[in-house]
């Protein structure tokens, strides 16, 4: 009865551990990628079930190999080869777009001095350096001039306020070929 016990026993610790060991582990893959837009793309993954004991290895197109992303990326395909030995061999594919790299103009700002919106922003145009801008007023004069260095405005023509109004601008700039940007800023005080 005991040589019994002790057989049952035994059958079943070897069937658990049987599974453990033997068992197909189950793996979560992940991906994402940034497009090139001002600066350059990046791609990332991220591995979930990876035990320690297993053999991973991880190779780029680009040519880098374990490291879970990779950046400074220009408009291309590209892809990713993750393999764990005897259990998983997947590529992932992706494709890196060029999207041009915007211009964004604020619409108002309140030149007024309690330091909130005080000048006017216009953002990326360090990605322009050959840039220039133009702001006039309704009549037509030139109240602001600015190239290749944008400086924020803080609502003055030299050392004098200009009126509060709509003013209008023109931001030339060179994105591949020759582009401009027309609209308003409205100066609120």
């Amino acid at each position: 009865m005991l040589m019994q016990a002790l057989k049952s026993i035994f059958i079943l610790l070897f069937s658990c551990l049987s599974f453990v060991l033997f068992s197909q582990r189950s793996y979560s893959i992940s991906s994402s990628y940034k497009h090139e837009e001002c600066t350059k793309g990046a791609a990332g993954i991220q591995l979930e079930g990876v035990l320690l004991y297993d053999t991973l290895s991880i190779d780029w197109s680009n040519g880098k190999s374990m490291v879970y992303s990779i950046d400074e990326l220009t408009a291309g395909d590209y892809n990713v080869r993750i393999k764990i030995k005897n259990k998983l061999d997947t590529t992932i594919a992706f494709k890196i777009e060029k999207i041009e790299c915007p211009v964004i103009m604020e619409t108002h700002f309140t030149p007024n001095g309690d330091n909130y919106n005080d000048e006017w922003d216009i953002y990326n145009t360090q990605f322009f350096p050959d840039f220039e801008l133009y702001v006039f007023n309704k009549w037509g004069q030139q109240v602001m001039k600015q190239k290749g260095t944008y400086t924020k405005w803080d609502g003055k023509m030299g050392s004098v306020d200009v009126a509060d109004g709509t003013y209008y601008y023109v931001f030339y700039y060179k994105s591949g070929d020759s582009k401009h940007l027309k609209g308003d800023v409205t100066i609120l005080r």
